[in-house]
Parts: C-alpha cells; structure tokens; sequence
C-alpha cells in the first residue's frame, strides 16, 4: 500500500479542472482509457490509428515533456490513475507521497491534486460518467468497496478535503486489471462500442481494484451506514424505478420510525434528508436515460414520473447545474463523429 502522505502544510487551489466531455467521455463511450507518458519531445496526442500509438493498455495516451509537472488542478469526475513505470511525488492539500509501478490513486470530483518531480512516469487513467455506471446502485452496493470508492461521492455530500484513496496493486492484480482496461480500450474505438460491454468490463475492473483497496486497508471500506439508512436508499431506488410517489412519512413508517428521526438518521450518514436524496436519484436516472438519443425528453419525464416536461426541466437544473437537453449535448456525438472519421 502507498504510504501515508508526508504533510507539507500546502493549501492548494486548482488552476484549473478537468471535465468528462474534455477526455472524450460522450453518450456512447461513456467510459475512457488514456495515459499520460513522459519522456523527451514536445507535447503530442496519439489517436488510436496512429503509427506509434504504444497499445490498448494505454487507450489514447498524451506525450508530454518529462520537465512539464501536472499543476494542481481539480476534475468534475472520477478519475482512477494507474502508474506503470517511473515515478514521482503526487501532492495533495493533505501533503505528498512519492508514487511508483502498481501505484492506485483514487480522486473523487472535486478533489485538488498535482504532480512534481516526475522521472519516466507513465500513468494510465481511467475516466468515466458515474449517472451511466450508477444506475444499478444496490446491485453495486453489494461489492466490498465498489460504491464507497468509485461513486459514494457522486451520490453522498462528503468533505472536498477528503485524502484520495491510495494503494498498491500486485503483479498478478496489475495483470487482471490490465485485461479489463484492454477490452474497453479496444472496444472504444469500434465505431459502435457496445454499452453492455464497455459496463461490463468497467465494473470487472472497478472490483478487481475495489478487492485489492479492501486486501490493503486497515480499515473498514464501507460507508458504515446504519441498518435503517441502507434500507431508505434501497426504497427510493424501488420507488423511482416503479415510477412511484415517495414520501418520508411513507417510509417512515415501512420502516418502523418516526420521521423526524429518519431525517435526522438520513442526513447525518448521506448529507441530504430522505426527500432530497430522492430527488436527486431521479434526476440521476434521467441522466442515464438523457444518453440514450432515440428517448425524448418529454419520455424520460414521463418514465420517471416528473407531471410535464417544464416540472422535469425545473428538477433537473437545480440539481444538475444544467437542463435536459445541455446534459444531453454535453455528451453528444461531436467527439464521436471525430472518432467515427477515423475508422
């Protein structure tokens, strides 16, 4: 496992952050495999057919100069970064530890990081859109790790100054995750990825990296929430896939409580009261079925329950920051049709 950070006191402040649509995250490749890898020469990025692209381990890697340092910068997504060879010192706010082979860093959106002092480092990343990956939530739950590492913070209110989880993968699990990474770096560049394949080989390589966190830690990898709240988030995943109405008074009483106390008990463990953690499920499951561009937006409101399109417009902009149809676009074809003149 990754030693536990040197603290240097260092506060930082992203120069920038990193968004899913800039790494080529889109509606039908809503998973992506690149590296970074340094070495001499300027700065370049090699699409899949060119000549000395190194590899499917490595998806759509970026050459940059050895002298060129990561400043610290924040994402909008989750980004899980693998380092192959070399080394070097990876910063956070919490202090920095020196990384090598088989190093696993885990940032949630929000979080700050840099990289200095780099020496041959060659780091592949893996991006991906947590609405697409977390539509089956309790099946996931289910998975020691899977839910706290790779999309709690997606769905939970948790501290930004939170250290990202760090640890170390054996030879033999470097090897198992390689193959993973290798399936969706391969299917990617099919003009038409299969979504069940790109899901499939994604969570195959989110748990071998979940088990092998789980196999390190000194702690336990759950959330450590109580029995009742566990029970108050598998309800409002049924109530939202019935397309039925929720109310906290309802599910208090399912569940034996009083309502007040289920607040309470709720908001303590997830940041957000019951009513607020339904909304925002829902309008995650309009995300994942905003991807889909044979569904108008009207369908998916209606599927999800929402009274008119104007309600479900209203809904999904103050959680989402945007409305249906700029999530949509977001993650449109116009990085697809790029990759589609390729083939």
């Amino acid at each position: 496992m990754a030693s536990t950070p040197k603290n240097t006191g260092c506060d930082f402040t992203p120069l920038y952050t990193s968004t899913l649509d800039e790494v080529g995250v889109s509606a039908s490749r809503p998973v992506r495999v690149g590296s970074w890898i340094s070495g001499k020469g300027p700065f370049r990025s090699l699409l899949p057919n060119h000549p000395d692209h190194p590899g499917w381990h490595y998806g759509c890697p970026v050459y940059v100069p050895e002298s060129q340092d990561q400043h610290p910068h924040s994402h909008d997504h989750f980004e899980v970064s693998i380092v192959r060879r070399g080394k070097a010192l990876h910063r956070t706010s919490h202090g920095e530890d020196t990384i090598g082979p088989g190093t696993v860093i885990v940032l949630a959106p929000g979080m700050t990081h840099a990289i200095y002092g780099i020496e041959g480092l060659h780091q592949t990343n893996l991006y991906y859109l947590t609405e697409w990956l977390a539509g089956d939530l309790m099946a996931h739950w289910r998975e020691t790790g899977l839910v706290p590492l790779f999309i709690a913070a997606a769905l939970f209110r948790q501290s930004k100054d939170r250290a990202p989880a760090a640890f170390c993968l054996s030879e033999c699990e470097m090897g198992a995750v390689d193959n993973e990474l290798a399936d969706i770096g391969r299917e990617s560049v099919e003009k038409h990825p299969s979504l069940t394949f790109l899901r499939s080989s994604l969570l195959k390589a989110l748990i071998l990296l979940s088990r092998s966190y789980a196999r390190q830690s000194a702690f336990d990898v759950g959330l450590g929430f109580r029995e009742e709240v566990v029970a108050a988030l598998e309800h409002i995943e049924e109530v939202i896939l019935q397309c039925e109405a929720f109310s906290v008074g309802s599910l208090a009483e399912i569940l034996g409580l009083c309502p007040d106390h289920l607040s309470a008990v709720f908001r303590k463990a997830t940041g957000w009261s019951p009513m607020t953690n339904y909304q925002r499920r829902r309008v995650q499951h309009a995300c994942n079925q905003l991807l889909n561009p044979d569904c108008s937006i009207t369908e998916v409101a209606h599927a999800l329950g929402y009274c008119d399109s104007a309600h479900f417009t209203r809904m999904f902009k103050k959680h989402q920051g945007i409305t249906p149809i700029a999530y949509r676009n977001r993650y449109a074809s116009l990085r697809d049709q790029r990759n589609d003149k390729l083939q």
